[in-house]
């Protein structure tokens, strides 16, 4: 089952129950579809066609929640863009993508503004945010107020049809492009819910939905009707807090995430016995960060993550025997 096909399945058996919540607002299955079907005819009003690209250059928020699933209904290819990019490199990844829109988030735009208009138009820009200040570029009123005109969306895109162009970091030489399709994405969810995951879970998702781990996890837990708790950017008191509001049972994050968590719940305590299953890729996990996590998140077991920053694969866990001793999710080269 495709994304979309996902989300019109989740809208029409449970339309009233929990999507996700982001900022305290609860956002329901039926709110997301309409706002993705609201911001697809506002992009076909805008020009956008099957195949072009839309850049999403923003943190965890309902608004690129909607951009996602908009892009995946008309056919647009989305590409989620990395957040720490600086301008020249971004001015270098526009180039490349000829972006028929740009949704930004105001706090990032100030790294997109310098960028000539000959590159990125400034009626192709759309900032969020609640001050309105960014130069150059539309506030995303602008954009809502183009949904009203498109008439009838067009067919469902084939799922063998690009879908997502992923971004990798660049740490290893120039920024390459990972290409989904809705059918390679439905493949890498399926896979990823091998890691324990079923609808009885709620999902804490403060990884950047722009990279694999985050947008992954929100399409998991759209597929499979788990609510997720969507948090904007990654800070370990508000985690930990949400982990206890909510009763979050599974998370993915990186080592650093959960060093920094571990850090502010031994110096104030909170009860996080509801999470079991805490999901570690992107870099090498640590055993003495495996057993932390154990003993002061309670009875949270971690496992290693499985898919690459272009979320190119996912596998299951990983065996004891095919890992080195002294850490987790590194294999062992003397086997």
């Amino acid at each position: 089952m495709t994304p979309m096909n996902a989300l019109v399945l989740q809208a029409t058996k449970r339309p009233d129950e929990t999507a996700f919540v982001h900022d305290h607002v609860v956002w329901t299955y039926r709110d997301v579809l309409i706002g993705a079907e609201q911001l697809a005819r506002a992009f076909v009003t805008r020009g956008v066609r099957s195949g072009d690209r839309v850049v999403i250059h923003m943190p965890n928020r309902p608004e690129m929640a909607a951009a996602l699933y908009a892009c995946f209904r008309i056919g647009a290819i989305a590409c989620p863009t990395n957040l720490r990019f600086k301008t020249a490199e971004l001015r270098e990844i526009f180039q490349r993508l000829q972006p028929a829109l740009y949704l930004g988030e105001e706090q990032l735009y100030s790294q997109v503004e310098p960028i000539e208009p000959e590159i990125l138009a400034g009626e192709r820009r759309f900032v969020t945010g609640p001050s309105g200040a960014f130069k150059g570029g539309l506030p995303w009123s602008a954009l809502i107020l183009d949904s009203g005109g498109a008439g009838r969306l067009p067919p469902m895109p084939p799922e063998d049809a690009p879908a997502i162009l992923m971004t990798t970091s660049g740490t290893t030489g120039r920024p390459k492009f990972v290409t989904h399709t809705p059918a390679t994405l439905s493949a890498t969810v399926e896979a990823l819910a091998d890691q324990d995951f079923d609808a009885a879970q709620t999902v804490l998702n403060a990884c950047p939905m722009v990279h694999a781990s985050g947008l992954l996890t929100f399409l998991l837990s759209v597929n499979w009707g788990a609510p997720m708790i969507m948090v904007e950017r990654f800070d370990a008191e508000s985690v930990l807090d949400r982990i206890e509001e909510h009763g979050c049972t599974w998370m993915p994050g990186l080592p650093f995430m959960y060093d920094a968590m571990l850090e502010h719940q031994r110096k104030r305590p909170r009860n996080v016995s509801s999470l079991r299953h805490c999901l570690c890729g992107g870099d090498v996990c640590q055993m003495q960060l495996q057993v932390g996590v154990r003993s002061d998140l309670r009875r949270a077991a971690m496992q290693p993550l499985g898919f690459d920053r272009g979320g190119r694969r996912a596998s299951g866990r990983l065996t004891p025997w095919s890992c080195r001793p002294d850490c987790a999710g590194r294999p062992d080269s003397s086997r």
